[in-house]
């Protein structure tokens, strides 16, 4: 049974109409509201005041001044996932609640094959509602060093816990429906890694690791997911070389990737060249978004590297990007941390600020 959510006339109070739009494929289920306060109740189904195929719109009346909580009800008897919405009157809010899965799926290693060159180790998380919203396209975003990523890897170098900190933004509802396609980069990672050689390190295959990527990755995920295409709704995630990684792939592919997320970047890899790239060449078009951060010492005595965290290459880098007529706030973000380490535990800590900048939710 369910009843409609207009106000009885009979009610004095002052009230305001919150609007809930519902975006939930019919085939799966009816869906309704509960919640706090008359007319609503947490034991009665009320009913959108109207539907067009996987869109039910709910007008809910709100005492002016006043909040009132609210969970999507399936006709089931499932409950939505995630914690309640709480709405005030004239609130415009639009939610794809989920109600079979409430976190991510992270799907099993495997390995992609690379004509002429080494085989990608690739493993995906997909949205909580990717298999229940059947027809919704998803951003991608391209992380590199995979193998310290997940919360059940076991890497020497530490972990980011990257599928517990999605599955908290995606609970609180403040970022887009990702999916994020992590590479392993252990084996190899400074040759991977590294756009040109370092006199010290080696490495410089960044090149053919990064056409291996444009070439055979991406139109293999574009052909085997629902994914969105266009350039905004790309991105790539590294921190240390894996940033450094990120930006060079972003500034030369831009037409492919439109944004850049770079942590702790190891700028200064080759005697700095890809600072010395950007402060000496063209800016792509189109220019890609990129976020820049380091953790920083409160010592500028300190010789430790890992309390540095070349927070002064980032520096560098900024102003380089800023001659291009870059715009921090804009198209450019870049932030220190005060005694962040360069590590694992780190970066995981401080990744929710990034994905929510780059990839925020709406509404």
């Amino acid at each position: 049974m369910s009843f409609s959510l207009l106000p009885d006339a009979n009610v004095r109070t002052t009230l305001e109409m919150a609007t809930v739009v519902v975006r939930y494929p019919p085939s799966r289920g009816k869906v309704f509201l509960r919640g706090s306060g008359a007319p609503l109740g947490w034991d009665k189904n009320a009913a959108a005041s109207s539907v067009d195929g996987d869109t039910a719109v709910f007008r809910v009346p709100v005492p002016m001044g006043r909040t009132i909580e609210l969970k999507p009800f399936r006709e089931d008897g499932r409950w939505a996932y995630g914690p309640n919405l709480v709405v005030s009157g004239r609130d415009a809010i639009e939610i794809s609640p989920t109600f079979e899965r409430d976190s991510g799926h992270l799907l099993p290693w495997h390995d992609l094959p690379v004509p002429g060159g080494d085989a990608l180790r690739v493993r995906i998380l997909l949205p909580p509602g990717y298999d229940e919203h059947e027809t919704t396209r998803h951003p991608v975003l391209y992380a590199f060093d995979g193998q310290a990523l997940w919360s059940d890897q076991h890497d020497a170098f530490g972990i980011w816990a990257l599928d517990s900190a999605m599955n908290e933004l995606w609970a609180l509802g403040v970022i887009d429906d990702l999916i994020v396609v992590s590479i392993d980069t252990a084996n190899g990672r400074m040759d991977r890694l590294g756009p040109v050689p370092d006199p010290s390190h080696g490495g410089g295959h960044g090149e053919a690791f990064l056409r291996a990527i444009t070439d055979v990755l991406v139109p293999t995920v574009d052909r085997t997911y629902r994914t969105r295409t266009d350039r905004e709704s790309r991105a790539l995630l590294g921190a240390s070389m894996g940033g450094l990684f990120a930006f060079y792939g972003a500034w030369a592919q831009p037409a492919l990737f439109g944004s850049a997320v770079c942590l702790s970047s190891s700028f200064w890899w080759a005697d700095r060249w890809l600072i010395r790239t950007v402060q000496d060449g063209p800016c792509p078009t189109p220019r890609p978004r990129v976020y820049l951060d380091s953790g920083a010492t409160a010592s500028p005595f300190a010789e430790d590297a890992n309390l540095r965290d070349g927070q002064h290459h980032t520096r560098a880098l900024m102003r380089a990007m800023l001659e291009h007529s870059y715009r921090l706030k804009q198209d450019l973000e870049v932030l220190a941390f005060p005694g962040e380490r360069h590590d694992a535990a780190a970066w995981g800590a401080r990744v929710a600020i990034p994905l929510q900048l780059l990839f925020p939710r709406a509404v």
